[in-house]
């Protein structure tokens, strides 16, 4: 029976400790090890503890939890143990700051360097497009231009098919009164060959009554012998 209560009370206990340590761990701070020459971090509250890491001035960790004077950290993303709370500082050294002050205008440096490059690059643009915009300039006015004159011959073209149009009219006007000439001819010719032929039946009926007169005076005249 006080076996059963001694693990009810450990278990409880280690559920305590799971929900500190859970607590202690996600309230974590960032903290920096104060001007030393080396601090060791332990595996407990103690010097006889076990040393897992040395820590140097200006070494960034993480609080995890605090005890009277000692205090829990851990020391990049795996390593945890407990070093004296007097050696931790929320402010960081002045070596940390040349350091963080150095690494800021390397990147600004960097930055720097990566908009000059982009700035160059703008101005290239902008002059490859500018000599593309005036070429475009120029292919614009040279269609225009073309343009133009095509519409120019494209009028004289069209006056031009005007006036055959009408000269076609007047070509037809010519020949249906050319036509008209021909028939009235041919008619003429008709008509003349008409009279040519009653002109020499006339003349031919005229000649045989002269000689039928003529034939019979000759017969009424007597005879002299």
């Amino acid at each position: 029976m006080l076996n059963k209560k001694i693990i009810g009370l450990l278990g409880i206990g280690l559920l305590l400790s799971s929900t500190v340590m859970i607590a202690a761990v996600a309230a974590a701070e960032i903290r920096f090890v104060r001007p030393s020459v080396e601090v060791p971090v332990r595996t407990g509250q103690g010097t006889d503890y076990k040393i897992v890491k040395l820590v140097k001035d200006g070494d960034q960790v993480e609080l995890l939890e605090e005890n009277d004077a000692w205090a829990r950290i851990r020391v990049g993303k795996k390593t945890e143990g407990w070093m004296p709370k007097r050696f931790l500082s929320s402010e960081a050294p002045p070596v940390k700051l040349v350091q963080i002050l150095r690494a800021d205008n390397e990147q600004l440096k960097q930055k720097n360097a990566e908009l000059g490059r982009e700035l160059t690059e703008l101005k290239e643009l902008q002059t490859n497009t500018g000599g593309e915009l005036s070429a475009c300039i120029g292919q614009r006015d040279s269609i225009k231009q073309r343009y133009q004159v095509l519409e120019a011959e494209t009028a004289d073209v069209v006056a031009i098919k005007e006036k055959m149009a009408v000269t076609e009219q007047e070509i037809e006007e010519v020949r249906a009164t050319f036509g008209a000439v021909q028939q009235q001819n041919s008619d003429l010719k008709r008509k003349a060959s008409l009279t040519w032929f009653l002109a020499g039946g006339g003349v031919l009926l005229l000649g045989w009554i002269i000689g039928m007169f003529t034939g019979r005076s000759r017969k009424r005249r007597p005879s002299l012998l």
